[in-house]
């Protein structure tokens, strides 16, 4: 009888001990919680403004040109296609790649093959043209660019965005501000 006694005693001890463990870890995860929900946004969700970009070099990475980023950009080299990434967060990417001939005839030839109707059927328009830059909207409105910047006997071409396998955070649904605000930086690149 003294066994049964002390093993109801010992398994009440236990369950009153594992529930007031358990109660503190509850009101620790909602403390957490309301400091988490207290803290400024994270970098990522605040929104980029254009003002507030910086040079971006990068010529140690081939490419011999400079434009704006945002502050904390990075460059990322293709892991399949040898071009660079501007990586300046979920809503800031651009694809940087180099081409034979004059910033000119690049964009050209890609505003021709984009453009084309039979070929890209969900071409809308053109919304911005210049001898070396383009933005275009598809049929549901959503914007694309390309730029190009002539650097000796080749030119730089640069694109909004990031296939999403090479993306860090494999966000690729950009909104035409965005897009705008990539077009605009873009567009600020000189040759080195």
């Amino acid at each position: 009888m003294k066994n049964k006694v002390f093993l109801v005693t010992a398994l009440a001890a236990l369950a009153l001990t594992t529930y007031s463990c358990k109660g503190d870890k509850a009101a620790e995860g909602k403390a957490t919680e309301a400091e988490a929900t207290s803290e400024t946004p994270a970098a990522e969700d605040k929104p980029l403004v254009g003002s507030e970009f910086v040079d971006l070099d990068l010529s140690s990475e081939g490419i011999p040109i400079i434009l704006k980023a945002p502050k904390d950009a990075k460059i990322i080299k293709s892991t399949t296609e040898g071009e660079l990434f501007v990586y300046g967060g979920k809503r800031f990417k651009l694809t940087v790649s180099k081409r034979d001939g004059t910033a000119e005839n690049s964009v050209g030839m890609i505003k021709e093959l984009q453009a084309d109707k039979e070929l890209n059927p969900s071409f809308d328009k053109i919304t911005d043209d210049k001898p070396t830059a383009f933005m275009k909207a598809d049929t549901k409105g959503k914007l694309s660019f390309t730029v190009g910047i002539t650097t000796g006997e080749s030119s730089v071409i640069i694109q909004e965005g990031m296939g999403f396998d090479q993306s860090p955070d494999q966000f690729t649904d950009y909104t035409n501000d965005d897009i705008n605000l990539m077009y605009d930086a873009a567009n600020t690149a000189v040759a080195k």
